[in-house]
């Protein structure tokens, strides 16, 4: 498919169906539960209810031919208030690493769980990054090993940063299981609901985003069933084998979620940065100044005017890094290169 900036009636009407979610039911709550720092529950219930949250909706957007369908939505959620479209598009990491990864049986059994229902909604956690790793995926000292007496994985270490973490349904867990071979020897496991030995660890408080949930997850002798690592065991074991070899066994299982989830977080950038040029505007028309609004000062036009291009700049990157994406297109420079551009980053706003 040709890479095109003309949305389709499709990704228009979900836009601005998003984008009325966000104005009408996102934006009036977000004060209070950025304040209580809390997970709203209520209004991840009210996006369960109208098909927003749901594990159709994800799907669907995923499978939207341009790749541009949840860009336009993340913006507009974003641009609404970025704490409270995080606690509900958060679970959309964990899910993207299950629909990468896992086998359909893993994808059909805990994708409903990592949802719920509209009446009761659920979490999904991706806990990837550990206290002195951070991003450094091939720093992670979590580790998984066989059990072959019960057939059972055993994992042991601390995530931290989680999105959802400690209080999410399902938890993916990245874990080292051949240490050896770095991040290659890395892969990813499911955590049922209610499986014993983990917890949650520290709550961070944050600077924003504050209505999202942020905290570590302690893994303490945590014992899963053999099937509970993503793509199953032989195939794991298949790819260690062949990389033992000296042959190719593709990427690594967290990269690539990263990779794949990428441009979804330019675009939340993008939603935040067009909020705060919006409000700004707004502002620099109604605030007067030595008797004049202080949008007709030149100085404060061009800041204006600076604001607004890179909003747009931002965006056309980040559709091209997730048309790209979308496409199997060669992505390392276009979608390494948004953060750079990024609108929502300081000092430029």
């Amino acid at each position: 498919m040709t890479f095109s900036m003309q949305l389709s009636d499709d990704v228009i009407e979900v836009r601005d169906w998003v984008h009325q979610f966000a104005a009408e039911t996102i934006r009036p709550a977000a004060a209070e539960w950025d304040e209580r720092e809390e997970t709203p529950w209520p209004v991840i219930q009210e996006a369960a209810k109208v098909g927003l949250y749901s594990p159709d909706f994800f799907a669907q957007q995923a499978a939207e031919p341009t790749g541009l369908g949840f860009l336009t939505a993340f913006e507009e959620m974003f641009w609404g208030d970025a704490g409270i479209a995080l606690s509900i598009m958060g679970t959309g990491l964990a899910a993207a690493a299950l629909a990468g990864n896992g086998t359909p049986e893993q994808l059909g059994e805990y994708l409903p769980e990592m949802f719920g229902t509209p009446g009761d909604p659920k979490l999904g956690a991706f806990c990837s990054s550990e206290p002195d790793a951070g991003s450094d995926v091939g720093a992670i000292r979590t580790r998984a090993r066989f059990d072959e007496a019960t057939r059972e994985w055993v994992l042991n270490g601390t995530k931290t940063w989680a999105t959802n973490g400690g209080i999410a349904n399902v938890h993916i867990v990245v874990a080292s299981v051949y240490p050896e071979l770095g991040t290659r020897g890395q892969v990813s496991f499911v955590i049922p609901p209610e499986t014993k030995g983990l917890s949650q660890g520290q709550k961070f408080k944050k600077h924003g985003i504050r209505a999202s949930h942020t905290a570590a997850v302690v893994l303490d002798n945590v014992r899963l069933p053999e099937d509970c690592i993503l793509g199953g065991h032989e195939k794991f074991e298949a790819r260690i084998a062949r990389l033992k070899s000296g042959a190719s066994a593709g990427g690594q299982a967290a990269l690539k979620t990263f990779e794949r989830t990428r441009p979804t977080v330019g675009a939340m950038a993008v939603g935040v940065a067009r909020a705060a040029y919006e409000y700004a505007l707004e502002y620099a028309c109604q605030r007067e100044q030595f008797g004049r609004k202080i949008g007709e000062f030149q100085a404060v036009v061009f800041k204006l005017a600076d604001m607004k291009s890179r909003v747009d700049a931002a965006r056309l990157l980040v559709w091209r890094a997730g048309w790209m994406a979308r496409n199997n297109q060669t992505s390392t420079p276009p979608r390494a290169r948004w953060p750079s551009w990024s609108p929502a980053r300081p000092p430029s706003m």
